[in-house]
C-alpha cells in the first residue's frame, strides 16, 4: 500500500562486521529502522532512492523533494501557544467524532506528512481521484501516487446533526473523550463502500484484510477537511522511541551525510534472503559511485496478518541483528 505512517529507530551506526557479496567484502552499512503503521501491506518490498539521481528534482541539501514539493506538518506548534489554543478550541466544539484505532493511525499518517500533499482527511474530489486514478493532485498541479483512500467515516446521526447546525469544524476525540485534533472547512459526502473495496482490492470477496474493521462496519458517510493535530500521536506501547517523523528522518539522513538512501520494507523478522538483498543493494550503489549509502529498514506495524510475528518481537530481533 502506498500510504502508511513510518516510525524509525536509531541504532548503532554500523553493523558489527563487514559483509561479503560474491566473495568480496562489503563495508558495514549505516542503518536506521522504521516501523510503518496504518498500512495493510503484506509483503516485503525493496526500493532504492538515491539522493541525487539524474532526472529527480532535489533541494539544495541533496534530498529528494517530498511529494507535492513541500513536507506537510499538521501538528500544532508549542511555540507561540498555538497548541494550547487549539486544545481549548477543540474542547468547546459542539460536534465530536470519535476515532477508532485505524482512524488514529491515519491521523498519525497525515499529521507528520507521510501522505503529503494531503492536509487532512480526503474530501470527495481527492477520494475519487484516489479510487479512479490511484493518485491525487497536489497544490502545484502534480499527480502524487495515492492508491489507498485516507478517509474518516461518520454515521447518519452525526451527519444530520452537523448539517443541521451549519458547523464548519468538528473535534476529533479518542476513546477517553480527549481532543486529538480539529477538522475544519469540512465536507460530508457519501461513503460508497462497495466501490471503495472493489477499486482498492480489485474484488469484493469476503475476508479481505482491513475491510471489516475499517470499511464494512464504518459509517455510511465520509467527512473530509483540513486537519490540525493538537500534539504528536503516541501509542505508549514501548515502541514510541523508535518512531521518527519524515522531518526527523530527513535530518538523520543529512546528519549521516547520506548521498543515497535505500529502503527495505518488511513484515517479518529479517532472514538471510533479506540480508542478501540489503547488502547487495549497498554494493551496487557503491559500484555506481555513491560514497555513503544509508539503509532504512522499514518494518510494517499496525494492520498486518493475524499470524505475523508481533511487532515488539520483530523490533527486538532487528535490534539484535543490527
Amino acid at each position: 500500500m502506498v500510504t502508511h505512517a513510518a516510525f524509525v529507530v536509531k541504532f548503532p551506526q554500523q553493523l558489527a562486521r563487514p559483509g561479503r557479496v560474491h566473495g568480496r567484502p562489503v563495508p558495514p552499512a549505516r542503518m536506521g529502522i522504521a516501523v510503518s503503521r496504518g498500512s495493510p501491506g503484506n509483503s516485503a518490498v525493496t526500493a532504492v532512492a538515491a539522493a541525487m539521481p539524474r532526472g529527480v528534482r532535489c533541494r539544495a541539501g541533496g534530498l529528494i523533494e517530498p511529494d507535492g514539493g513541500n513536507l506537510v506538518d499538521l501538528v500544532a506548534p508549542e511555540e507561540g501557544g498555538r497548541r494550547a489554543v487549539l486544545w481549548r478550541e477543540a474542547a468547546v466544539l459542539p460536534h465530536r467524532v470519535r476515532l477508532g484505532r485505524v482512524d488514529t493511525e491515519w491521523v498519525h499518517v497525515l499529521s507528520e506528512g507521510w501522505a503529503s500533499p494531503l492536509r487532512g482527511f480526503m474530501r470527495e474530489t481527492e477520494f475519487l481521484q484516489a479510487l479512479h486514478f490511484n493518485a491525487v493532485r497536489g497544490h502545484d498541479g502534480s499527480m502524487v501516487n495515492m492508491s489507498v483512500p485516507i478517509v474518516l467515516a461518520v454515521d447518519d446521526a452525526q451527519r444530520r446533526a452537523i448539517l443541521a447546525s451549519g458547523a464548519t469544524s468538528v473535534a476529533l476525540i479518542d476513546d477517553h473523550d480527549r481532543p486529538v485534533a480539529v477538522l475544519s472547512d469540512i465536507e460530508i459526502y457519501k461513503h460508497n463502500k462497495k466501490e471503495r473495496i472493489a477499486r482498492t482490492w480489485g474484488t469484493t470477496a469476503l475476508g479481505l484484510p482491513y475491510v471489516e474493521e475499517a470499511i464494512t462496519n464504518a459509517g455510511d458517510w465520509l467527512i473530509g477537511g483540513d486537519l490540525e493535530v493538537i500534539e504528536p500521536i503516541k501509542y505508549n506501547d514501548g515502541l514510541d522511541q523508535y518512531r521518527l517523523s519524515p522531518a526527523q528522518l530527513r535530518e538523520e539522513f543529512a546528519r549521516r551525510n547520506a548521498d543515497a538512501v535505500f529502503a527495505f520494507q518488511l513484515r517479518n523478522p529479517v532472514h538471510n534472503g533479506h540480508a542478501l538483498l540489503m547488502t547487495d543493494t549497498r554494493r551496487r550503489l557503491l559500484d555506481m559511485g555513491y560514497k555513503n549509502p544509508v539503509l532504512l529498514l522499514h518494518p510494517l506495524g499496525g494492520f498486518t496478518k493475524a499470524d505475523d510475528v508481533p511487532l515488539s518481537v520483530r523490533m527486538k530481533q532487528h535490534e539484535k541483528m543490527l
